[in-house]
């Protein structure tokens, strides 16, 4: 009798999110305007500020630290490991499918979710993993799309100076200017909304003619998602609140910025916006039936 309840709470969280996409794509089919100046924008300015302003304000214990950016990690790679050996000798050759199965959605659905579950103290932890899911794909996620040079283009990344700067005066406890401060806030509040739009815009211009790669993409991601996750529990012995957030974390679907990167990149993007749509779908299931396990 408490799983209706449980799953409609849920569900008040995703819908908007839904909302937001469903409006870049119906924005996009009616008004057919390029898309590349938002991605940029997207990828060069709000997202380097959303980085910098939740690094900056973030506190957390430095053991909690470790084992949360640990494992993230694990749960990045390892599903990537996973899809990358199943896929040796399949003449698989779209590199950009590697972003949605290693990268999961990481602020959109997993902050209110655990905001509206186990309140404020679940945050910090989530933000940790968002960091190392950042990093992880500006690094990592540049090497696969960007066919090896993506070490060079990690530092043509701003997101990637806007975290080093961050961390520095938090951990230097050096005050930021409110000047300087408000519109990166503001710049923070418009990140989500304006990834979401872009994600809509992509999808309209979407035609699925095969469901195989985004439909492996998926299980992977999820499926190989929540292996890791158990994993790096056994690992670092993990219980409680910190446990309770890395296995929501370890299933949440494909990330949105992928398909950013994907089609910045041009890294197979209309594949990867795909898989992202079809992850998101399945994860309407997948997150309350996770929570209710949980509780």
């Amino acid at each position: 009798m408490e799983f209706l309840p449980r799953l409609l709470a849920v569900t008040e969280h995703i819908t908007p999110a839904f909302i937001v996409i469903a409006l870049g794509y119906l924005y996009h089919r009616i008004f057919k305007n390029e898309i590349d100046a938002l991605v940029k924008v997207s990828m060069s300015l709000l997202v380097p500020a959303f980085a910098f302003v939740h690094l900056y304000r973030i506190e957390i214990a430095a053991a909690q630290i470790n084992s949360v950016f640990l494992s993230a990690w694990i749960i990045l790679l390892l599903p990537g490991l996973m899809a990358w050996l199943f896929f040796q000798g399949r003449d698989m050759t779209q590199r950009g499918l590697y972003l949605p199965i290693m990268f999961m959605n990481s602020v959109n659905l997993p902050f209110p979710i655990l905001l509206s579950a186990y309140g404020d103290e679940a945050f910090p932890f989530a933000l940790i993993f968002y960091l190392a899911s950042l990093v992880g794909i500006f690094t990592i996620g540049l090497l696969v799309v960007s066919e090896g040079k993506g070490f060079l283009q990690l530092f043509r990344e701003p997101v990637i100076y806007a975290i080093g700067t961050a961390l520095w005066m938090n951990m230097a406890d050096v005050e930021v200017s409110r000047i300087l401060i408000h519109p990166l806030s503001l710049l923070e509040a418009a990140t989500i909304p304006m990834v979401l739009l872009v994600l809509g815009m992509q999808l309209s211009r979407v035609k699925i003619q095969q469901w195989k790669l985004p439909l492996l993409a998926v299980f992977f991601r999820m499926g190989g998602g929540l292996v890791s996750a158990w994993l790096c529990i056994w690992i670092f012995g993990l219980d409680g609140l910190v446990k309770k957030v890395i296995l929501l974390e370890g299933i949440m679907p494909s990330a949105v910025i992928s398909a950013l990167v994907a089609e910045k990149y041009q890294a197979d993007p209309e594949l990867v916006a795909s898989t992202v749509v079809l992850a998101t779908g399945f994860s309407i299931l997948v997150i309350p039936l996770t929570l209710y396990a949980l509780n």
